[in-house]
């Protein structure tokens, strides 16, 4: 459903969907696109005429992603979703180097995909590292140089979040590229919320493995991507057929796989208007906030480069599921972070790694927003974030 301002039938109110970060609606130009597929969606693998048909829609989809993103169709390859691709960029290095010693950077604020492969890596041989990263969440550079010259012979992989889902902190990743490849490591780079928002070309920022998936971008859920530069050499995680030139296994998605070329077409056709759209409704939904709770704070705000359409505020002396279920009762659809780590109970690493003190209670909402937030909406979720938040903080004291 596409309408993300919708009336309820009863006295509720009228619901505004401010969590694009977890999932973006599918755009009605998508749901068109993958509908005509879905009348010949028959399998890609097979050699008769309506899989060659099948083979064809998605091997297209493969041609029109790559042209996009700057690189060839060949080094697309499609897999189940963003989790997976990290999994498969972090563990199929790790297993792909004979001996021991490979290392693998993480930052402190990346996905759990990738921090969690990299423990995993570990496990396996590998030796994992975390890059600090200052209050803004922006990785420390020299750290990471002093490291990597270290042991400048090791089998290396550097792999930092483009844009981080949290607190929405832009990496210099042409920097990160060329530290990498001074010294001969492979960097990898979760791309999927930077993807649509910020400026991602491969000819320009050459990292050696990206990883995105289609329903951060207005495509469906369950398809992603991962690059990979020719040359760069991966171990499958999983076996048993030849589909994505046996990197991913199993039957193939078309349907999927054309939903995702049609979202980021249209999200890259419009980028740089919205950009400068969503940097204003940014900038106001802020002021609003830090007016209407002066002791808020704007978790990455001091970052040099943030994402344009996301804002993430922390509000001392408040429980993060207390708000949260109050505004939703407001009908505001917020969240506390990450969809993949959603448990307010549990806490976020990512407010850790840029120093939030975890030993008092403090409340972290993040609004995201697309293409039909409006100004409007913005006032109307600092307002109910102000009221919501003075009833917790009375509650808890």
């Amino acid at each position: 459903m596409s309408t993300l301002k919708m009336k309820n039938m009863r006295s509720e109110p009228e619901r505004l969907y401010l969590d694009y970060a977890a999932t973006w609606p599918m755009r009605p130009e998508v749901w068109e696109a993958m509908g005509t597929e879905l009348r010949h969606g028959f399998n890609p693998a097979s050699a008769h005429a309506p899989g060659r048909m099948a083979h064809r829609s998605l091997e297209v989809a493969r041609g029109r992603i790559g042209e996009l993103l700057g690189c060839a169709r060949s080094s697309i390859y499609f897999t189940g979703g963003g989790t997976q691709s990290d999994n498969l960029a972090i563990l199929g290095f790790v297993r792909s180097q004979s001996g021991p010693g490979a290392r693998v950077f993480v930052s402190e604020i990346e996905h759990k995909a990738c921090l969690e492969a990299a423990d995993r890596g570990e496990i396996e041989g590998a030796r994992a590292f975390r890059i600090p990263v200052d209050r803004g969440g922006t990785i420390d550079l020299e750290w990471l140089r002093r490291e990597l010259e270290a042991d400048p012979a090791a089998p290396t992989l550097i792999s930092v979040m483009w844009a981080n889902n949290e607190i929405g902190t832009v990496q210099a990743m042409d920097d990160i590229v060329a530290l990498g490849h001074e010294v001969g490591a492979l960097v990898h780079t979760d791309a999927v919320q930077a993807m649509g928002k910020v400026d991602v070309d491969l000819e320009r920022t050459p990292v050696d493995l990206l990883s995105a998936t289609a329903h951060k971008l207005g495509g469906p859920v369950g398809i992603g991507l991962l690059y990979r530069r020719p040359g760069v050499t991966l171990e499958p995680l999983s076996y048993g057929g030849g589909q994505e030139r046996s990197m991913w296994p199993g039957t193939q998605n078309p349907v999927g796989a054309t939903g995702f070329a049609t979202a980021l077409e249209l999200a890259l056709r419009h980028r740089e208007t919205q950009v400068a759209r969503w940097t204003a409704l940014r900038d106001h939904l802020e002021a609003r906030l830090l007016a209407e709770i002066p002791e808020a704070r704007i978790h990455g705000g001091e970052a040099p480069l943030r994402l344009p359409n996301l804002v993430n505020v922390g509000i001392p002396g408040c429980d993060s599921g207390a708000v949260l279920v109050s505004l939703d009762f407001e009908g505001i659809a917020a969240s506390g972070g990450s969809a993949c780590g959603s448990d307010s109970s549990v806490g976020s690493e990512v407010l850790d790694a840029i120093g939030v003190p975890g030993d008092a209670p403090y409340a972290a909402v993040r609004f995201s927003f697309g293409d039909e937030t409006s100004f409007a909406d913005i006032d109307r979720a600092a307002d109910a974030l102000g009221r919501v938040a003075a009833r917790v903080v009375a509650l808890t004291v």
